[in-house]
This record gives structure tokens, C-alpha cells and sequence, in this order.
């Protein structure tokens, strides 16, 4: 009779690991997968946790109508996510999507066993909603626009997400030092919450929002409290064989700039704090502030600063989609929600996705996204 011996299990086991590589990289969406030869630290580690996240349930999307495309493509980001693992391995789950209406939510909640996940598109009144407040752990409520009804289950809403709470523990916040240009109030209403609720003090002045305007140079200098623009403006056009004069400027008392905008906005003001010679500050961005699939977009513009940003803005990966490169910033963060959530919901904590990593916190999910910065002509990704 043979025995097994401690050496051949070892021997089988390496036999059956070399397969299971070979396996895995003979596949054609995990070699299609990097956009680019030379994949950095971050898609090496999106990859890595995007093919871990075996698929173990079935999905039943539940939506309902939506004039914005949100939904649209927040669903082609799951239906890509659910097929992506397919691809990888033979299995039996489904997916299935339902639009229906309003007043028919509760109906279809409970008469569905898969795990459902319901997307808001914008604000509802859900005041009639009572079955959302039974936990099921095998519900999901979506907000693509701001949460606006405390229910008992599980929900994400990604205008909710607090970038500020990982930044106070940095002391980007410690001291009165710092100028926050927003074009969004809720964003300022949000940085007070996590100021208050650490006991950080603040002053009213700390604080810009900043109309859609065209001049962003004349917004930084009005905030700044600096005069002659035009004459600064010349004195930058003919630079050249001259002594570039330097104008001090009036606020002295700001030394950094947290900035929450979108990439079409970031690339203009950042060139607007240069534009006005205020070179010594600190220059700090929020999530979406860089794309990296647009032709538009400038690392040059953005040369100097640092800040967050979502893992798919920064790096260009192979996700079968034809079109996505030509999403704005906004539609390829909802398809890359749509995505992250299917795999998330498989894995659960600390799934590293297209938006960064994902955790609950009570029974909301969150998103970390990484760091990055722009140092002579090239973009720097670290993961947290």
C-alpha cells in the first residue's frame, strides 16, 4: 500500500498551482487587461482583486425610468463586472435587471430571493417605502444622487462619500492656514461636519464657492485680495530676457489650497494660482480632478500639486467597453460603481476596485481612493 508522504503532497500541490497559473494567464481578459505594457503597482493590485472576487450570488438589479443615463451606465458597469467573471470561470449564478415603477418597490423586493440591488438615479421620496426598513442583508440601495431617506439597510450614495475624514487624521486641517474652493456647498457643509466632529477650528473665511465661471483667474485673485491682474498678466508675457517681478500677495495667512472641482475645472484653475503668482502655496485635489483618457487633460496644468484620486481616472485598463474612454469623468465614475459593487458584494471588505478600496462603516459602504501628485511631467500613484 502507498503511503502519501509529506514530499509528494508538497509535489502535487505546486503541480496543481503552475496549472491554475497557466490557466489564469491563458485568458484573454486578463491578458487584454492592461492598457498599458508596463503596469503599475495599482492595476497590478485592481487586477489581482478583481479576479479574486469569485462570483458566489445571483443579482437582480431593480431601477427605475432615468433621463440622465446614470442608470444606464451604471448597469453596463455590473453587467461588464458580472461577465468579466464569467470569463474567468465556469459558473451557474445570474444576473437579472427590472425596471419598474416607483410604487411597485416593495412588491418587488420581497418577491425576489437573489440579492437585489436598487438604484436611485436621483432623490426619492420613499416615505411610503416601509419594507426598506426590514434588514435583509441581501439588499442594496444605490443613490447616485445624494441619500436623502434613513433606512435599516445597506446603501452606498456616492455624493455622500466624506473624502475629508482620512484628511483630518493627515492635519491638512490643523490649523486655520488653508483655503477650500468648492463649486458645491454641500461640500463645505460636509468638511464643517468632520471639522466639528473633532473638536477643529475653523473660520468662515477659510471657505470659497466659486461661481461656473470663465475667469477663474479674476475668482483666485478676488479671494486672494490682489489688484492688477492686467498688469501682472504682462508682466508674465514678456518674461522673456527679464526679471520675472513677483508681487507679494495680500492673504498671507493661507498657505494651502484644498481644491474640489472636476478635471475640466481643476486643469483651469490650477493654471489661474500660477496665472496670479501664487506659487507657494500648497495645492491639494479631491477625487476627479485628473482623466487620464482625455486628450484634454494636462499633467503639466497640474504640475506641483497632489491630492486623491479614483484608480480608473489615472489608469488606462482594458474593461471590454469600446466607449468608455469617451465618457465624461462623471458617467465613467457611475459605470465604474456599477462594476466595483457586483465584485465588492461577492469579496466584501477591502475589495480594491476601480474607485479604490471598499469597506462598510455601520451599513454604509465606503470608498478610500489613492494618492497621487504631479512631479516634473509625470503622475505618481500610491496605494494607502
Amino acid at each position: 500500500m502507498n503511503s502519501i508522504t509529506p514530499k509528494k503532497i508538497l509535489f502535487v500541490s505546486a503541480v496543481l498551482t503552475i496549472l491554475s497559473c497557466c490557466t489564469t494567464t491563458n485568458n484573454s481578459r486578463i491578458i487584454d487587461f492592461y492598457g498599458d505594457d508596463n503596469p503599475n503597482d495599482v492595476s497590478k493590485k485592481l487586477l489581482r482583486s478583481i479576479s479574486a472576487s469569485s462570483q458566489t450570488k445571483d443579482f437582480h438589479l431593480i431601477y427605475f425610468n432615468d433621463d440622465t443615463n446614470k442608470t444606464n451606465i451604471f448597469l453596463e458597469g455590473a453587467r461588464t463586472s458580472f461577465f468579466f467573471q464569467k470569463s474567468l470561470e465556469k459558473n451557474r449564478r445570474e444576473i437579472s435587471f427590472k425596471k419598474i415603477i416607483l410604487e411597485d418597490l416593495c412588491k418587488e423586493v420581497t418577491n425576489s430571493n437573489s440579492y437585489k440591488i436598487i438604484i436611485f438615479s436621483t432623490v426619492p421620496d420613499l416615505s411610503n417605502a416601509n419594507c426598506l426598513n426590514n434588514y435583509d442583508s441581501n439588499l442594496l440601495l444605490v443613490y447616485l444622487e445624494e441619500k436623502k431617506d434613513a433606512f435599516n439597510s445597506n446603501y452606498i450614495s456616492f455624493n455622500d462619500q466624506n473624502f475629508f475624514e482620512g484628511l483630518v487624521f493627515n492635519d491638512l486641517f490643523a490649523n486655520e492656514d488653508y483655503l477650500f474652493i468648492t463649486q458645491n456647498i454641500n461640500e463645505i457643509e460636509k468638511l464643517i461636519f468632520t471639522l466639528k466632529g473633532r473638536e477643529i477650528k475653523y473660520n468662515p473665511d477659510n471657505f470659497l464657492l466659486i461661481e461656473d465661471s470663465r475667469n477663474f483667474e479674476d475668482e483666485i485673485a478676488s479671494a486672494f485680495d490682489l489688484k492688477n491682474s492686467d498688469k501682472r498678466k504682462n508682466d508674465l508675457q514678456n518674461t522673456i530676457n527679464q526679471n520675472l517681478k513677483f508681487i507679494s500677495r495680500s492673504r498671507e495667512d493661507i498657505s494651502k489650497v484644498i481644491l474640489s472641482s472636476s478635471s475640466d475645472i481643476a486643469n483651469r484653475i490650477i493654471p489661474a494660482f500660477k496665472y496670479n503668482l501664487l506659487f507657494d502655496l500648497e495645492i491639494y485635489n479631491l477625487p476627479n480632478h485628473y482623466d487620464v483618457w482625455k486628450e484634454t487633460s494636462s499633467i503639466s496644468d497640474l504640475e506641483g500639486t497632489y491630492g486623491l484620486e479614483f484608480p480608473i481616472l489615472v489608469n488606462r485598463i482594458n474593461l471590454g467597453n469600446e466607449n468608455f474612454f469617451s465618457y465624461s469623468p462623471e458617467l465613467k465614475i457611475n459605470y465604474s460603481l456599477g462594476f466595483d459593487l457586483i465584485n465588492f458584494i461577492n469579496r466584501g471588505n477591502n475589495y480594491f476596485g476601480l474607485l479604490g478600496e471598499y469597506y462598510y462603516s455601520k451599513n454604509q459602504i465606503k470608498i478610500q481612493p489613492i494618492n497621487v501628485s504631479f512631479e516634473e511631467g509625470n503622475l505618481i500613484q500610491s496605494l494607502n
